[in-house]
């Protein structure tokens, strides 16, 4: 029960973090540049999260599974990378596909890298 709490007020804050930074950054152009950023350092910190804390206790899993879960999204990223293929933008679609996907694995490794180094 503890830690079902501790991923849905995650998740709540998450997603209002993730809302708040998307009205801050705004998209240049069509290119949506606030989901990027938002997923890249979502998948940034949670390597570095669950690197450093093998132990998933509820505040781990707080953080890891609800507010980073809640705060990066596959489903917008999809849904952008769709809306920039029904507007013939393909070069578009495909460098934010590329950058979003190779760029979330650069993350994770570097968040992992981080938290191991750490851990010496």
């Amino acid at each position: 029960m503890k830690t079902t709490l501790a991923v849905g007020i995650g998740g709540f804050f998450g997603a209002v973090s993730r809302y708040s930074i998307s009205l801050f950054l705004t998209n240049t152009g069509s290119f949506p540049i606030a989901t990027l950023s938002i997923n890249l350092v979502g998948c940034f910190c949670l390597a570095w999260l669950f690197t450093t804390f093998a132990n998933r206790t509820p505040l781990v899993l707080g953080i890891g599974t609800g507010f980073l879960g809640a705060f990066t999204t596959f489903s917008t990223f999809s849904v952008e990378t769709l809306l920039l293929l029904e507007n013939n933008e393909w070069m578009k679609a495909f460098s934010y596909s590329l950058m979003s996907v190779m760029g979330g694995l650069f993350c994770v490794m570097i968040g992992t890298w981080l938290a191991r180094r750490r851990m010496k």
